[in-house]
């Protein structure tokens, strides 16, 4: 019964935890009763040496029995296998997560040109001109991609996650760091352009341009990482 639930199990990728599951409960089960087998043995070599001292005891091991001490070793190794593919992540399991209908191509080139809008919004950046528009903040959101879709930098972590497991990128798990702390440093452009179309309260209010400045803060890490990101595209 064990051994068929360990290879339903096995079969299917998903089910790697019920398989390190039943392993454990099998090799518990196996070892109880060995346990109890060596306690019941006890005591028929105490029962045996009180009636015939000069006889020692006579213990005959039945094919059971031997299968369960032939089987706590299998299933130590099952459980040991089942460990370490469980718990270590691969590169498959990761490709999984890469979203369907962009192709390593199309994501490398939706990359290049991204990078290039960040140099453009950097050369172009107006803090004083945004600042006095009405809704000046949404001319970084545009050209970040977290308002409308126009801009490359549109569900730019999509392309990240094609990339990053293509054979455009050797070292994926660098590239995934460096990615994170760009979508990181996105959000908090976002956020601080968002702000400065806000009014903060009815007391005194924190100038438009102050926000609009820590936005390009938080552009010029972005433009950093995309260097970094950029070398390890081939």
């Amino acid at each position: 019964f064990f051994f068929f639930l360990t290879m339903m199990a096995s079969t299917a990728t998903g089910f790697g935890r019920l398989l390190h599951v039943v392993s454990i409960f099998s090799l518990s089960f196996c070892s109880n009763e060995v346990m109890a087998w060596q306690s019941s043995s006890s005591r028929i070599a105490k029962t045996t040496c009180h009636q015939n001292p000069s006889d020692g005891p006579e213990i005959l091991p039945s094919p059971h029995r031997r299968e369960l001490l032939s089987l706590i070793p299998k299933m130590a190794a099952i459980v040991g296998t089942t460990s370490s593919t469980v718990m270590l992540p691969n590169r498959a399991f990761a490709a999984a997560a890469a979203p369907t209908g962009m192709t390593a191509d199309s994501a490398r080139s939706q990359w290049r040109n991204a990078a290039t809008v960040l140099d453009d919004l950097l050369q172009n950046w107006s803090t004083e001109k945004w600042a006095v528009e009405v809704g000046g903040g949404d001319t970084i959101r545009i050209e970040l991609g977290t308002q409308g879709t126009t801009s490359p930098l549109f569900q730019i972590e999509k392309a990240f996650k094609a990339l990053r497991d293509s054979e455009y990128v050797d070292d994926f798990i660098e590239f995934q760091e460096t990615a994170e702390e760009f979508m990181d440093a996105l959000y908090r452009a976002d956020s601080m352009a968002s702000s400065s179309n806000n009014k903060t309260g009815s007391g005194k209010q924190t100038s438009p341009a102050v926000f609009i400045e820590q936005s390009r803060v938080e552009v010029v890490k972005m433009q950093s990482f995309s260097k970094k990101l950029s070398a390890m595209v081939k």
